[in-house]
């Protein structure tokens, strides 16, 4: 039996569809973290898969819409979020040329 989809994927492949892709591949729902060796071999072969992606979306989900907020300054929510802080995220930035960051409402904020 199937589980509805969360909110997250839906939204993704919203997003995903919207800009005229076909398929999705979410790291947070395509590997399965109970199992070490699959985590192991995702997390090595990560920046490949960002590397060969189309696009490259990070979703924020703790930066509000910035709508008045410019994400450049030091103090803004943009700057100050987690994603910033994980280790595996480094993969994203680096590996695909295009990263769209999103906010928590699936706006685009800016992009590398």
């Amino acid at each position: 039996m199937f589980r509805p989809l969360s909110p997250k994927i839906r939204n993704a492949c919203a997003k995903a569809r919207h800009d005229g892709f076909h398929w999705l591949w979410v790291d947070t729902c395509c590997i399965d973290k109970t199992n070490s060796s699959e985590l192991s071999e995702a997390i090595n072969s990560m920046y490949t898969w960002y590397q060969h992606a189309t696009m490259c979306y990070a979703l924020l989900h703790d930066v509000p819409n910035l709508k008045d907020e410019d994400p450049r300054k030091p103090a803004s929510a943009f700057r100050r979020s987690k994603w910033f802080k994980r280790g595996w995220t480094l993969q994203e930035l680096i590996a695909h040329p295009t990263v769209i960051f999103l906010s928590k409402d699936w706006e685009a904020i800016g992009a590398k």
